[in-house]
């Protein structure tokens, strides 16, 4: 007799019904997943439109406001440089070897460059900075001094205005 109840005696049915819970789930979580995946890639793809299709911006004379503009220390010019006085290595380190007692500006005369790290020859042009009294290629000084205001070994700054 139907009582219209349903039956509980019967396990094939009930692990259909599972089976069906478990199915439907799967799907739904599947959809979920697929839709959240479309959006992210609709939303990269639009942003990465939008980056391509931004103008540069235009330099004008007028719009100096638009930027930051960031000033670095400047060197040393020229003739202040030129002051700086110049000696032959063989000639540092001779006095050095005179002076070695006292205590002079060649007490520091030392075998390279430590700028280029290269060694000095005897007939290499040196450059004496007078505050601290550090010795370097000509060359390499000078165009330190024009980009920095201090020497490379110490940072001793040197008090001259441009």
């Amino acid at each position: 007799m139907d009582t219209g109840e349903p039956s509980y005696s019967g396990g094939e049915d009930c692990s259909d019904d599972i089976r069906g819970n478990i199915a439907y789930s799967l799907g739904f979580y599947l959809v979920f997943l697929l839709f959240v995946f479309t959006l992210c890639y609709t939303s990269y793809i639009c942003n990465r439109r939008m980056h391509f299709q931004l103008s540069p911006p235009t330099t004008t004379s007028d719009s100096s406001d638009d930027y930051h503009i960031t000033t670095l220390p400047k060197g040393l010019c020229d003739d202040v440089i030129s002051t700086f006085p110049t000696l032959l290595y063989s000639e540092a380190v001779m006095t050095h070897n005179a002076d070695s007692e006292t205590d002079t500006h060649t007490s520091n005369c030392c075998s390279g460059c430590a700028i280029c790290l290269m060694d000095y020859k005897p007939s290499d042009v040196l450059r004496l900075l007078p505050e601290c009294c550090h010795l370097f290629h000509l060359s390499c000084i000078d165009t330190w001094l024009k980009v920095h205001p201090t020497c490379p070994v110490c940072r001793n700054s040197f008090d001259f205005s441009n």
